[in-house]
């Protein structure tokens, strides 16, 4: 199902074309192949971020998260490398608050902004 702000006696192929998918990404889903739709934009993107909740902590500063059960060994200094991380295999709209990069080397992301999970150091 489609919808558009347009009387039908107002659509055009142009604005078909603009907003329908293209042949190729047609062609990949009859095949059963993944194709992006629609096109990622750098703006959505821009939005977005600005509508999520501001976090605690500032790329660079020190940290201490969570990467064990043990509720007092359990933890790993590192530095925070990025926010609002995501891996491209998640699904839309799913982040990370935090990329963390631990001391020992290891890159880690804080699934959530709460001391159970990431404090600071």
């Amino acid at each position: 199902m489609l919808g558009y702000p347009h009387e039908a006696k107002d659509v055009t192929k142009d604005i078909l074309f603009e907003k329908f998918p293209t042949y190729e990404v047609l062609g990949a889903w009859s095949r059963g192949e993944d194709a992006e739709w629609p096109p990622f934009d750098d703006d959505d993107e821009d939005d977005e971020i600005l509508q999520r909740p501001r976090l605690r902590f500032d790329i660079g500063q020190t940290v201490v998260c969570r990467v064990g059960p043990d509720p007092v060994t359990g933890w790993a200094p590192g530095k925070v490398v990025q926010l609002w991380y995501r891996e491209p295999s998640w699904p839309a709209n799913s982040w990370a608050p935090y990329k963390i990069e631990l001391d020992d080397g290891r890159n880690i992301f804080a699934p959530g902004d709460v001391d159970q999970i990431i404090r600071q150091a």
